[in-house]
């Protein structure tokens, strides 16, 4: 990849290769942003100057799906945290799902298929400060969840 200077061109570029581009992360010399149209998860190394891209969710482990399309994403604080946190846009059970350091992606938590929150959008993941609590919100329904461990641990 290469910066430019000219914003006819990077818009452009973005309209040709990353349409819809949603959230992004910056941790250690990395940019990680998704794109809603392409689904994909895009990871610039800024020091090298190279990067990859894959298909949200292609490494998938346990139960669950990432087939709609990626939304928001926080990975801020990696040192901290071992995931990177994805919402989730529409589909028949929008969710937040987690993305290890290896590539592995698993749901967090979703909305059952058919169900009240069929079709809506994960929005707005948040931590309490000791991070043992989890807050997310159902866009259309205007419904804010909070999520705490029961097994007393920290999320990360």
């Amino acid at each position: 990849f290469q910066w430019t200077t000219s914003q006819s061109a990077g818009r452009n570029s973005a309209a040709r290769y990353y349409p819809n581009l949603e959230g992004i992360a910056y941790h250690n010399s990395t940019l990680y942003f998704v794109s809603k149209v392409t689904k994909r998860l895009y990871i610039l190394n800024l020091t090298d100057k190279t990067y990859t891209s894959e298909r949200t969710g292609s490494s998938w482990v346990g139960q669950g799906a990432f087939n709609s399309q990626p939304d928001q994403i926080i990975g801020n604080d990696m040192d901290k945290r071992k995931f990177i946190y994805f919402t989730e846009d529409g589909g028949k059970g929008p969710g937040v799902h987690v993305r290890d350091r290896q590539g592995r992606y698993y749901t967090m938590v979703r909305g059952v298929p058919g169900g009240r929150y069929s079709g809506d959008e994960t929005v707005g993941i948040a931590f309490s400060p000791d991070r043992k609590k989890f807050y997310f919100g159902f866009q259309d329904a205007g419904v804010l969840i909070e999520v705490t461990r029961d097994d007393g641990q920290v999320f990360n």
